[in-house]
């Protein structure tokens, strides 16, 4: 959580995965050809399959391959899943695993306030719970109106909606979807749906405040007579919307895990969850275990069918 003045303007969310790391030099083996020369299939050493552009010249199916991964694997709402993205690395190139997320951090040069579960719960004090809901629920409400963001295959869209009147909406909508692109790590294609401007400069007018307040390097669409305008920024990794809204359950029970790591009672940890959350951290025994490490307590995880998704108890005994 990056925070200036007080206020949120960036959240990031990686979670432990085998998936490979953008930046990740890797060697792989060549599986099938797409297009002669231009793309393929490689498999890396964990089973992951990446999509390789261009094909050195001469590679055959079989063959090993040192690439660099250039895009992470992508997750859509839908359940379908977009291979990670790579190129011809160079058989001298060095073997890396890539940059975490920490470490990324730590390079900013920015100070950095790693957060322990004895401290004060600062990303509760700064609006991390409120910022991550934004993201989860993809509803972003400001003053006179409210952004509803959506995942399809092609593209990110961003739904502007208020009873403003349309100028007026659409010129404060432009401010906080430039501000969201930065806040949510928003990349790739973006398509937005403004209010309908019949006037050209009413257009360029808005498009103006979106490039006012964009912190992002992207391109851009000029706003077409229905309203619409494409944003396409670098995408390296999963946006922080699709890595909350396209596993629900996993995002409920690290919060159950989190909050029952903060938690300041003594004896055996109960955390009562929805069905499916039980199943989740029950399937999970290393998460428990790491429970157990942080806490030096006994964990038990109870079902309870009266509860929602995104509720759940902690208690002690």
């Amino acid at each position: 959580m990056l925070v200036e003045q007080g206020e949120i303007t960036k959240i990031r969310i990686e979670r432990q995965t085998d998936a490979v790391r953008a930046g990740a030099v890797v060697d792989a083996k060549f599986v099938t050809q797409w297009v002669a020369g231009r793309s393929g299939i490689v498999e890396l050493a964990n089973g992951q399959e990446c999509l390789l552009q261009p094909v050195p010249k001469g590679l055959t199916e079989g063959a090993g391959v040192r690439v660099e991964i250039i895009r992470e694997a992508l997750i859509e709402k839908a359940g379908q899943a977009k291979r990670a993205k790579a190129r011809p690395a160079g058989s001298d190139a060095e073997i890396t695993s890539g940059f975490t997320l920490l470490d990324s951090i730590s390079a900013s040069g920015q100070p950095v306030h790693k957060v322990q579960p004895h401290d004060s719960d600062v990303f509760a004090e700064l609006g991390w719970h409120e910022a991550a809901e934004q993201a989860e629920s993809g509803r972003l409400a400001f003053e006179g109106g409210s952004l509803i963001i959506s995942l399809t295959p092609g593209m990110t869209v961003i739904d502007v909606d208020g009873p403003l009147p349309p100028f007026e909406l659409a010129k404060r909508a432009a401010k906080q979807i430039a501000l969201a692109i930065t806040k949510f790590d928003l990349s790739g294609s973006i398509g937005v749906d403004f209010p309908t401007l019949e006037a050209k400069a009413d257009r360029a007018g808005v498009a103006a405040i979106f490039d006012q307040y964009t912190a992002e390097n992207c391109e851009r669409t000029a706003m077409n007579g229905f309203g619409f305008m494409q944003i396409v920024t670098r995408s390296t990794r999963p946006s922080v919307v699709a890595v909350v809204q396209t596993n629900k359950v996993m995002n409920a029970a690290l919060n159950l895990l989190r909050q029952a790591e903060r938690n300041r009672g003594a004896g055996q940890l109960t955390i009562e969850a929805h069905p499916a959350i039980a199943a989740k951290l029950n399937h999970r025994q290393n998460w428990l275990d790491e429970l157990t490490k942080r806490t030096g307590r006994a964990i038990e995880v109870k079902a309870n069918g009266d509860i929602s998704i995104n509720g759940g108890q902690i208690s002690t005994r």
